[in-house]
Protein backbone atom coordinates (compact mmCIF):
# COMPACT_ATOMS: atom_id res chain seq x y z
CA UNK A 1 0.00 0.00 0.00
CA UNK A 2 1.66 3.19 -1.23
CA UNK A 3 -1.06 5.80 -0.62
CA UNK A 4 -3.79 6.29 1.97
CA UNK A 5 -6.49 8.90 1.46
CA UNK A 6 -8.24 10.93 4.12
CA UNK A 7 -11.40 12.99 3.60
CA UNK A 8 -11.37 15.99 5.91
CA UNK A 9 -12.46 19.53 6.61
CA UNK A 10 -9.94 20.42 9.35
CA UNK A 11 -12.28 23.16 10.53
CA UNK A 12 -9.99 23.68 12.41
CA UNK A 13 -7.31 21.00 12.57
CA UNK A 14 -6.90 19.73 16.15
CA UNK A 15 -5.30 16.92 18.13
CA UNK A 16 -7.92 14.40 17.04
CA UNK A 17 -6.98 14.96 13.40
CA UNK A 18 -3.29 14.78 14.28
CA UNK A 19 -3.96 11.45 16.02
CA UNK A 20 -5.37 9.98 12.80
CA UNK A 21 -2.36 11.15 10.77
CA UNK A 22 0.15 9.84 13.32
CA UNK A 23 -1.71 6.51 13.58
CA UNK A 24 -1.39 6.00 9.83
CA UNK A 25 2.26 7.08 9.85
CA UNK A 26 3.08 4.53 12.56
CA UNK A 27 1.06 1.68 11.05
CA UNK A 28 1.98 2.23 7.39
CA UNK A 29 5.13 4.40 7.44
CA UNK A 30 5.86 3.83 3.75
CA UNK A 31 2.44 5.08 2.60
CA UNK A 32 1.82 8.71 1.62
CA UNK A 33 -1.06 10.33 3.49
CA UNK A 34 -3.11 12.23 0.93
CA UNK A 35 -5.91 14.46 2.17
CA UNK A 36 -8.93 15.54 0.16
CA UNK A 37 -10.09 18.62 2.05
CA UNK A 38 -13.14 20.85 1.74
CA UNK A 39 -12.21 24.30 0.52
CA UNK A 40 -13.85 27.56 1.56
CA UNK A 41 -17.25 26.12 2.55
CA UNK A 42 -17.95 22.94 4.49
CA UNK A 43 -20.60 20.27 4.33
CA UNK A 44 -22.72 21.56 7.21
CA UNK A 45 -23.52 24.63 5.11
CA UNK A 46 -21.15 27.26 6.47
CA UNK A 47 -17.99 29.03 5.35
CA UNK A 48 -14.97 27.27 6.87
CA UNK A 49 -13.78 29.17 9.94
CA UNK A 50 -10.23 29.54 8.57
CA UNK A 51 -9.05 29.77 4.95
CA UNK A 52 -8.30 26.66 2.95
CA UNK A 53 -4.73 27.92 2.54
CA UNK A 54 -4.16 27.99 6.30
CA UNK A 55 -5.89 24.67 6.89
CA UNK A 56 -3.88 22.94 4.15
CA UNK A 57 -0.64 24.23 5.67
CA UNK A 58 -1.65 22.98 9.10
CA UNK A 59 -2.41 19.56 7.63
CA UNK A 60 1.14 19.34 6.27
CA UNK A 61 2.58 20.42 9.61
CA UNK A 62 0.50 17.73 11.33
CA UNK A 63 1.71 14.90 9.10
CA UNK A 64 -0.16 14.95 5.79
CA UNK A 65 1.97 14.50 2.67
CA UNK A 66 -0.42 16.17 0.27
CA UNK A 67 -3.63 18.19 0.39
CA UNK A 68 -6.07 18.33 -2.53
CA UNK A 69 -9.10 20.64 -2.51
CA UNK A 70 -12.52 19.03 -2.74
CA UNK A 71 -14.43 21.26 -5.20
CA UNK A 72 -17.14 23.39 -3.64
CA UNK A 73 -19.88 21.64 -5.62
CA UNK A 74 -19.20 18.51 -3.56
CA UNK A 75 -17.90 20.01 -0.31
CA UNK A 76 -21.18 21.88 0.18
CA UNK A 77 -23.50 19.08 -0.88
CA UNK A 78 -25.63 16.63 1.07
CA UNK A 79 -23.83 13.79 2.85
CA UNK A 80 -24.35 11.62 -0.24
CA UNK A 81 -22.97 14.24 -2.65
CA UNK A 82 -20.07 15.13 -0.34
CA UNK A 83 -19.05 11.51 0.17
CA UNK A 84 -19.47 10.45 -3.45
CA UNK A 85 -17.48 13.45 -4.71
CA UNK A 86 -14.63 12.93 -2.25
CA UNK A 87 -14.42 9.17 -2.80
CA UNK A 88 -14.50 9.51 -6.58
CA UNK A 89 -11.73 12.10 -6.35
CA UNK A 90 -9.55 9.74 -4.27
CA UNK A 91 -10.19 6.92 -6.73
CA UNK A 92 -9.37 9.13 -9.72
CA UNK A 93 -6.06 10.05 -8.07
CA UNK A 94 -5.19 6.35 -7.94
CA UNK A 95 -5.16 6.16 -4.13
CA UNK A 96 -4.88 2.64 -2.71
CA UNK A 97 -6.87 2.96 0.53
CA UNK A 98 -8.80 5.49 2.58
CA UNK A 99 -9.12 5.97 6.31
CA UNK A 100 -12.03 7.36 8.28
CA UNK A 101 -12.84 7.76 11.95
CA UNK A 102 -16.02 6.25 13.32
CA UNK A 103 -17.70 5.67 16.66
CA UNK A 104 -18.47 2.15 15.35
CA UNK A 105 -15.43 0.27 14.03
CA UNK A 106 -17.07 -2.98 12.87
CA UNK A 107 -16.26 -2.64 9.18
CA UNK A 108 -18.37 -5.63 8.17
CA UNK A 109 -21.41 -4.08 9.84
CA UNK A 110 -20.81 -0.67 8.24
CA UNK A 111 -20.33 -2.27 4.82
CA UNK A 112 -23.54 -4.31 5.10
CA UNK A 113 -25.49 -1.16 5.99
CA UNK A 114 -23.92 0.73 3.08
CA UNK A 115 -24.89 -2.01 0.63
CA UNK A 116 -28.42 -2.09 2.03
CA UNK A 117 -28.67 1.69 1.50
CA UNK A 118 -28.25 1.06 -2.23
CA UNK A 119 -31.08 -1.51 -2.26
CA UNK A 120 -33.99 -0.53 -4.52
CA UNK A 121 -36.55 -1.33 -1.81
CA UNK A 122 -34.78 0.99 0.65
CA UNK A 123 -34.85 3.83 -1.84
CA UNK A 124 -38.53 3.24 -2.53
CA UNK A 125 -39.23 3.36 1.20
CA UNK A 126 -37.25 6.61 1.48
CA UNK A 127 -39.44 8.18 -1.20
CA UNK A 128 -42.54 7.12 0.75
CA UNK A 129 -41.23 8.63 3.96
CA UNK A 130 -40.27 11.88 2.21
CA UNK A 131 -43.87 12.19 1.01
CA UNK A 132 -44.97 11.84 4.63
CA UNK A 133 -42.85 14.86 5.54
CA UNK A 134 -39.62 13.34 6.89
CA UNK A 135 -36.32 14.98 6.01
CA UNK A 136 -33.89 12.82 4.06
CA UNK A 137 -31.57 11.79 6.89
CA UNK A 138 -34.43 10.58 9.07
CA UNK A 139 -36.08 8.81 6.12
CA UNK A 140 -32.84 6.98 5.25
CA UNK A 141 -32.35 5.93 8.87
CA UNK A 142 -35.88 4.57 9.25
CA UNK A 143 -35.79 2.76 5.90
CA UNK A 144 -32.48 1.09 6.78
CA UNK A 145 -33.64 0.03 10.23
CA UNK A 146 -36.63 -1.73 8.70
CA UNK A 147 -34.26 -3.91 6.65
CA UNK A 148 -31.13 -3.98 8.82
CA UNK A 149 -32.31 -3.85 12.48
CA UNK A 150 -28.75 -4.07 13.81
CA UNK A 151 -27.92 -0.78 12.05
CA UNK A 152 -29.32 1.22 14.96
CA UNK A 153 -25.97 1.63 16.74
CA UNK A 154 -24.16 2.93 13.69
CA UNK A 155 -26.95 5.22 12.53
CA UNK A 156 -27.06 6.96 15.90
CA UNK A 157 -23.53 8.31 15.43
CA UNK A 158 -22.67 11.06 12.90
CA UNK A 159 -19.21 9.84 11.90
CA UNK A 160 -20.36 6.24 11.55
CA UNK A 161 -23.19 7.48 9.34
CA UNK A 162 -20.74 9.45 7.20
CA UNK A 163 -18.50 6.38 7.01
CA UNK A 164 -21.49 4.43 5.69
CA UNK A 165 -21.87 7.05 2.96
CA UNK A 166 -18.18 6.58 2.01
CA UNK A 167 -18.69 2.82 1.78
CA UNK A 168 -21.91 3.35 -0.12
CA UNK A 169 -19.99 5.37 -2.73
CA UNK A 170 -17.54 2.47 -3.13
CA UNK A 171 -20.47 0.16 -3.82
CA UNK A 172 -22.31 2.60 -6.10
CA UNK A 173 -19.35 3.52 -8.31
CA UNK A 174 -17.35 0.29 -8.08
CA UNK A 175 -14.32 2.05 -6.60
CA UNK A 176 -11.09 0.18 -5.81
CA UNK A 177 -10.37 1.71 -2.42
CA UNK A 178 -9.48 -0.37 0.63
CA UNK A 179 -11.33 1.03 3.69
CA UNK A 180 -9.51 1.52 6.99
CA UNK A 181 -11.60 2.49 10.01
CA UNK A 182 -10.20 3.80 13.30
CA UNK A 183 -12.12 4.65 16.44
CA UNK A 184 -13.29 8.24 16.68
CA UNK A 185 -11.48 9.85 19.60
CA UNK A 186 -13.83 12.78 20.27
CA UNK A 187 -17.51 13.68 20.21
CA UNK A 188 -18.27 15.32 16.84
CA UNK A 189 -21.10 17.48 18.22
CA UNK A 190 -19.73 18.22 21.68
CA UNK A 191 -19.71 21.86 22.75
CA UNK A 192 -17.40 21.16 25.68
CA UNK A 193 -13.68 21.90 25.79
CA UNK A 194 -13.07 19.76 28.86
CA UNK A 195 -12.11 16.65 26.90
CA UNK A 196 -8.54 16.02 25.78
CA UNK A 197 -9.72 15.70 22.17
CA UNK A 198 -12.52 18.24 21.66
CA UNK A 199 -14.78 18.54 18.67
CA UNK A 200 -14.05 21.08 15.95
CA UNK A 201 -17.47 22.58 16.72
CA UNK A 202 -16.44 23.31 20.31
CA UNK A 203 -13.20 24.94 19.16
CA UNK A 204 -15.00 27.11 16.60
CA UNK A 205 -17.58 28.24 19.11
CA UNK A 206 -14.90 29.16 21.61
CA UNK A 207 -12.68 30.94 19.09
CA UNK A 208 -15.58 32.94 17.69
CA UNK A 209 -16.09 34.49 21.12
CA UNK A 210 -12.46 34.35 22.32
CA UNK A 211 -10.10 34.68 19.31
CA UNK A 212 -6.95 33.49 21.04
CA UNK A 213 -5.29 30.14 21.68
CA UNK A 214 -4.00 31.29 25.08
CA UNK A 215 -6.01 28.62 26.89
CA UNK A 216 -6.20 26.18 23.97
CA UNK A 217 -2.62 25.02 23.54
CA UNK A 218 -3.45 21.45 24.53
CA UNK A 219 -6.01 21.13 21.73
CA UNK A 220 -3.71 21.93 18.80
CA UNK A 221 -0.57 20.13 17.58
CA UNK A 222 2.52 21.97 18.81
CA UNK A 223 3.79 22.74 15.29
CA UNK A 224 0.39 24.08 14.22
CA UNK A 225 -0.36 26.31 17.21
CA UNK A 226 1.78 29.37 16.22
CA UNK A 227 0.20 29.53 12.77
CA UNK A 228 -3.31 29.31 14.23
CA UNK A 229 -2.45 32.15 16.61
CA UNK A 230 -1.14 34.20 13.69
CA UNK A 231 -4.36 33.74 11.70
CA UNK A 232 -6.41 34.77 14.73
CA UNK A 233 -4.27 37.83 15.47
CA UNK A 234 -4.65 39.06 11.87
CA UNK A 235 -8.41 38.46 11.83
CA UNK A 236 -8.04 35.81 9.14
CA UNK A 237 -11.09 33.91 10.35
CA UNK A 238 -14.80 34.18 9.66
CA UNK A 239 -17.03 36.49 11.64
CA UNK A 240 -20.24 34.46 11.48
CA UNK A 241 -22.46 37.49 12.02
CA UNK A 242 -21.13 39.01 8.77
CA UNK A 243 -22.03 35.77 7.02
CA UNK A 244 -25.51 35.56 8.57
CA UNK A 245 -26.21 39.14 7.50
CA UNK A 246 -25.14 38.23 3.97
CA UNK A 247 -27.57 35.30 3.94
CA UNK A 248 -30.34 37.57 5.20
CA UNK A 249 -29.66 40.20 2.54
CA UNK A 250 -29.54 37.66 -0.26
CA UNK A 251 -32.75 36.06 0.93
CA UNK A 252 -34.46 39.44 0.61
CA UNK A 253 -32.85 40.31 -2.72
CA UNK A 254 -33.64 37.06 -4.55
CA UNK A 255 -37.17 36.63 -5.90
CA UNK A 256 -39.19 33.49 -5.28
CA UNK A 257 -38.64 32.56 -8.93
CA UNK A 258 -34.86 32.90 -8.49
CA UNK A 259 -34.90 30.94 -5.22
CA UNK A 260 -36.85 28.11 -6.85
CA UNK A 261 -33.94 27.49 -9.24
CA UNK A 262 -31.41 26.99 -6.45
CA UNK A 263 -30.26 23.64 -5.07
CA UNK A 264 -32.68 22.02 -2.58
CA UNK A 265 -35.40 24.62 -3.11
CA UNK A 266 -38.77 23.82 -4.63
CA UNK A 267 -41.98 22.32 -3.27
CA UNK A 268 -43.07 25.84 -2.39
CA UNK A 269 -40.25 26.28 0.12
CA UNK A 270 -39.12 29.40 -1.72
CA UNK A 271 -42.33 31.11 -0.58
CA UNK A 272 -41.73 30.20 3.06
CA UNK A 273 -38.12 31.34 2.64
CA UNK A 274 -39.18 34.78 1.41
CA UNK A 275 -41.60 35.07 4.31
CA UNK A 276 -38.79 34.20 6.71
CA UNK A 277 -36.55 36.80 5.06
CA UNK A 278 -38.96 39.53 6.22
CA UNK A 279 -38.06 38.76 9.85
CA UNK A 280 -35.40 40.91 11.57
CA UNK A 281 -32.59 38.32 11.30
CA UNK A 282 -31.52 35.09 9.63
CA UNK A 283 -31.45 33.48 13.09
CA UNK A 284 -35.19 34.06 13.46
CA UNK A 285 -35.91 33.04 9.87
CA UNK A 286 -33.93 29.82 10.31
CA UNK A 287 -35.95 28.81 13.35
CA UNK A 288 -39.22 29.65 11.64
CA UNK A 289 -38.29 27.50 8.62
CA UNK A 290 -37.22 24.50 10.73
CA UNK A 291 -39.75 21.69 10.43
CA UNK A 292 -40.09 17.94 10.57
CA UNK A 293 -39.02 17.79 6.93
CA UNK A 294 -36.35 20.48 6.81
CA UNK A 295 -33.44 19.94 9.20
CA UNK A 296 -31.16 22.77 10.31
CA UNK A 297 -28.34 21.17 8.28
CA UNK A 298 -30.37 21.32 5.09
CA UNK A 299 -31.50 24.89 5.81
CA UNK A 300 -27.89 25.94 6.41
CA UNK A 301 -26.83 24.47 3.06
CA UNK A 302 -29.73 26.22 1.37
CA UNK A 303 -28.64 29.47 3.01
CA UNK A 304 -25.19 28.97 1.49
CA UNK A 305 -26.76 28.30 -1.90
CA UNK A 306 -28.43 31.73 -1.76
CA UNK A 307 -25.13 33.61 -1.34
CA UNK A 308 -23.32 31.35 -3.84
CA UNK A 309 -26.22 31.32 -6.35
CA UNK A 310 -25.84 27.53 -6.57
CA UNK A 311 -28.36 26.29 -9.13
CA UNK A 312 -30.04 22.89 -8.85
CA UNK A 313 -29.15 22.21 -12.49
CA UNK A 314 -25.42 22.70 -11.90
CA UNK A 315 -25.48 20.64 -8.70
CA UNK A 316 -27.19 17.78 -10.55
CA UNK A 317 -24.59 17.87 -13.33
CA UNK A 318 -21.74 17.84 -10.82
CA UNK A 319 -23.17 14.81 -9.02
CA UNK A 320 -23.51 13.00 -12.34
CA UNK A 321 -20.02 13.79 -13.65
CA UNK A 322 -18.05 13.78 -10.40
CA UNK A 323 -14.83 15.77 -9.88
CA UNK A 324 -13.20 17.01 -13.09
CA UNK A 325 -9.84 18.16 -11.69
CA UNK A 326 -7.71 17.95 -8.56
CA UNK A 327 -6.32 21.22 -7.21
CA UNK A 328 -3.13 20.90 -5.18
CA UNK A 329 -3.08 23.02 -2.01
CA UNK A 330 0.12 21.67 -0.51
CA UNK A 331 2.65 18.83 -0.53
CA UNK A 332 5.83 17.64 1.13
CA UNK A 333 9.16 16.48 -0.19
CA UNK A 334 8.03 12.89 0.36
CA UNK A 335 5.17 13.42 -2.11
CA UNK A 336 7.28 15.05 -4.82
CA UNK A 337 8.12 11.80 -6.63
CA UNK A 338 4.49 10.67 -6.49
CA UNK A 339 3.44 13.94 -8.10
CA UNK A 340 5.89 13.41 -10.93
CA UNK A 341 4.79 9.86 -11.67
CA UNK A 342 1.19 9.62 -10.48
CA UNK A 343 -1.39 7.89 -12.67
CA UNK A 344 -4.31 10.19 -11.90
CA UNK A 345 -7.14 10.16 -14.44
CA UNK A 346 -7.83 13.84 -13.64
CA UNK A 347 -5.66 16.89 -14.32
CA UNK A 348 -3.67 17.67 -11.16
CA UNK A 349 -3.55 21.46 -10.92
CA UNK A 350 -0.59 23.25 -9.36
CA UNK A 351 -0.84 26.57 -11.26
CA UNK A 352 -4.38 27.82 -10.88
CA UNK A 353 -4.43 30.99 -13.00
CA UNK A 354 -3.52 29.37 -16.36
CA UNK A 355 -5.90 26.49 -15.62
CA UNK A 356 -8.75 28.96 -15.07
CA UNK A 357 -7.84 30.85 -18.20
CA UNK A 358 -8.11 27.77 -20.40
CA UNK A 359 -11.07 26.08 -18.73
CA UNK A 360 -14.39 25.82 -20.56
CA UNK A 361 -17.82 24.28 -20.18
CA UNK A 362 -18.60 22.36 -17.01
CA UNK A 363 -14.99 22.61 -15.81
CA UNK A 364 -15.34 26.39 -15.95
CA UNK A 365 -18.53 26.15 -13.88
CA UNK A 366 -16.69 24.15 -11.22
CA UNK A 367 -13.81 26.65 -11.21
CA UNK A 368 -16.09 29.67 -10.85
CA UNK A 369 -17.99 27.97 -8.03
CA UNK A 370 -14.73 27.35 -6.15
CA UNK A 371 -13.54 30.93 -6.56
CA UNK A 372 -16.87 32.47 -5.58
CA UNK A 373 -16.92 30.33 -2.42
CA UNK A 374 -13.47 31.64 -1.51
CA UNK A 375 -14.39 35.25 -2.26
CA UNK A 376 -17.54 35.03 -0.13
CA UNK A 377 -15.68 33.39 2.75
CA UNK A 378 -12.93 36.01 2.69
CA UNK A 379 -15.48 38.83 2.58
CA UNK A 380 -16.70 37.51 5.93
CA UNK A 381 -13.28 37.56 7.60
CA UNK A 382 -12.95 39.53 10.83
CA UNK A 383 -9.92 41.59 9.80
CA UNK A 384 -10.71 44.17 7.11
CA UNK A 385 -7.29 43.75 5.48
CA UNK A 386 -7.98 40.01 5.12
CA UNK A 387 -11.10 40.53 2.97
CA UNK A 388 -9.30 40.68 -0.36
CA UNK A 389 -10.92 39.02 -3.37
CA UNK A 390 -9.35 36.86 -6.10
CA UNK A 391 -6.92 35.18 -3.68
CA UNK A 392 -7.23 31.92 -5.63
CA UNK A 393 -5.25 33.50 -8.45
CA UNK A 394 -2.39 34.48 -6.17
CA UNK A 395 -2.01 31.31 -4.13
CA UNK A 396 0.94 28.96 -4.69
CA UNK A 397 0.71 25.45 -3.17
CA UNK A 398 2.50 25.08 0.16
CA UNK A 399 5.66 23.00 0.10
CA UNK A 400 7.38 21.45 3.11
CA UNK A 401 10.72 19.84 2.36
Amino acid sequence: MNTIGIIAEYNPLHMGHAYQLSYLAERWPQALRIVVMSGSFVQRGMPAFFSKYDRAYWALLAGADMVIELPSLFALGSAEIFSAGAMRLLAALGIDAFCFGSEVTNLDMLTSIAEAANNASVNERIRELLKLGHFYGAALRQALLEIVPHADEALNHPNATLGIEYLRAIDTYGLSLLPIVIERQSDYNSTSLTESLPSASALRNYLQANPSTASLACYFPEDVLPSVENALSLGRYVNMQRYYDMVHWQSRILSTAELSQLTDFGEGLENAWKKGASLPSWFLARHQLKSKRYSFSRLDRMAAYTVLRRSAALQKKAHQHGPLYARLLGFTGAARDWLRGNDSTLPLIQKWAPFVRHSTGLVKDYVLADMLATDIQHACFTGEAMRLGDTDYRFTPHYLA
